[in-house]
């Protein structure tokens, strides 16, 4: 009735007397929390054999687990020297967090008290082996969990470097379409100036050139601007191309480059806890890059005038304006950077409890937050058709070109993810007592990731560095990014 036993060389058909040890510790604590059966009460006590057991456990509030028993003669005492004969109790599983204590409705014990005493045990996170695949917690407290550790060990390793944010593709986006020509004089009755073309962008931007002036008797059309048009324009770009008249026709402006993306910022902040550990943030995602501006379509020309007509018998229309070429489309924005992998020894989250007494705390360094991806370079934008010509060797007004297209902008490099945190204590509530004799070694947080094509030492869009201390205290679970 004093407990449940276990031993590394027990077997867990047994009952978990002294006489009659069971092999796992999860099962000894499954049989102290329920009671072996045949009307037993929980016994609320394991006491465990001095070595190693790689598995990851999990303690409701009030089971209690003794350990760096000396199992040698079957006596089960503890001397209390971790440099004797007796060693603690190792928990040491090769991935995953190796103590977790329930608290709450997650707890099943029943009694007067529910806080679970540690005694005795050596707590060990592998290198980057929580539930995230990159930071290193060795126990959690959840939520109402109740925990007192005494003369025991918690030791974590270190966390994973973020992983770099995607990068956009390295070809770059789609290219614009070249202008129509137009229709040359004396040609067509009705020469209708050159039609648009367009080019479609994923993002659904239509970069589209302008139509050719129409070819006329008396006077040629103007043609049509390129799209989409700048917001301000005063240089006028993607202008259409004015018809002839008096004077004779203008070609199309060239349409506008699609604005480049800038540089996205870097993850700051210090993340978050929850069930799984720590949570750090991303970088931001890089922006997309603008279309290019369709270029203006060329004005259109006569075949009356001081000029010669077309001959009798022949269509009588001038030569008609090419269509203004389409811009490029905007490239892509990268991804942003991964959080690097935390180093925490002991995380608590909301209303836990938790005394520590004569007890090591280790926490090593977190990983370095990832890399930004690099943005795609934009399209290329196309030339604009030809106008149609006049007729040879008469003097006749030809039509007037297209504008070209703009280019793509590029699009934006992402931000580089935060840093790894490097704790002893990380908490949302401060339920905490640190009693003599407890000490605390804590590594380096991890930098924050670079952006995207950044230069060794470039700062901007750079992640912050991870928090650090001996105890942090994070945000309730109110305060959690949405």
């Amino acid at each position: 009735m004093c407990g449940v036993f276990v031993s590394a060389l027990g077997d867990d058909s047994s009952l978990g007397t002294q006489g009659a040890p069971v092999q796992t510790l999860q099962h000894a604590i499954g049989l102290a929390a329920h009671g072996r059966g045949h009307g037993e009460g929980p016994t609320r006590r394991v006491y465990a054999c001095g070595g190693s057991f790689e598995e990851k456990i999990t303690l409701p509030s009030g089971v209690d687990l003794w350990g760096g028993r000396r199992c040698d003669g079957g006596d089960w005492s503890y001397e209390g020297s971790f440099d004797g004969p007796d060693h603690p109790t190792i928990i040491a599983p090769p991935v995953g967090i190796p103590l977790r204590v329930l608290g709450g409705n997650d707890a099943v014990i029943a009694g007067d008290d529910a806080t679970s005493v540690i005694f005795g045990v050596r707590a060990v996170a592998a290198d980057a082996s929580a539930d995230d695949g990159k930071s290193s917690i060795a126990m959690i407290l959840s939520q109402g969990a109740k925990a007192k550790v005494v003369s025991s060990d918690v030791i974590v390793g270190d966390g994973k470097d973020g992983e770099a944010g995607k990068d956009a593709h390295t070809y770059r986006a789609t290219d614009g379409v070249e202008g129509n020509h137009g229709a040359s004089a004396c040609t067509a009755d009705a020469a209708v100036g050159a039609l648009p073309v367009v080019n479609f962008c994923d993002d659904g931007i239509e970069s589209t050139g302008g139509y050719g002036g129409d070819g006329g008797l008396d006077g040629g059309g103007d043609g049509a601007p390129g799209k989409p048009e700048p917001a301000e324009n005063p240089q006028g770009f993607g202008a259409a191309g004015l018809g002839a008249g008096s004077e004779i026709c203008t070609a199309g402006a060239d349409g506008a480059p699609g604005a480049s993306s800038g540089r996205a910022d870097g993850a700051v902040g210090e993340g978050y806890l929850d069930i799984h550990g720590w949570v750090g943030g991303k970088g931001k995602d890089g922006m997309k890059g603008g279309a290019g501006q369709g270029g203006g379509g060329g004005g259109g020309s006569k075949s009356r005038g001081d000029m010669v007509a077309c001959p009798v018998g022949r269509p009588q229309s001038g030569a008609a304006g090419g269509s203004g070429g389409s811009g490029g489309c905007g490239g892509e924005g990268g991804r942003g950077g991964g959080y690097g992998g935390a180093s925490i020894a002991i995380v608590a989250l909301e209303d836990s409890e938790l005394e520590l007494d004569a007890t090591k705390v280790v926490a090593g360094n977190g990983g370095n937050g990832g890399a930004g991806g690099t943005g795609q370079p934009g399209g290329v934008g196309r030339w604009g058709g030809h106008g149609g010509n006049g007729l040879t060797d008469t003097g006749m007004w030809g039509a007037c070109d297209g504008g070209r297209g703009g280019n793509g902008g590029r699009g934006g490099d992402a931000g580089g993810g935060l840093g790894g945190a490097a704790i002893g204590i990380a908490y949302v509530v401060p339920h905490l007592t640190i009693l003599p004799g407890t000490t605390f070694e804590i590594g380096h947080p991890g930098g924050g990731g670079y952006a995207g094509n950044a230069a060794l030492g470039d700062e901007v869009g750079r992640g912050a560095a991870g928090p650090q201390g001996q105890l942090y205290r994070f945000g309730a679970a109110n305060e959690l990014p949405r």
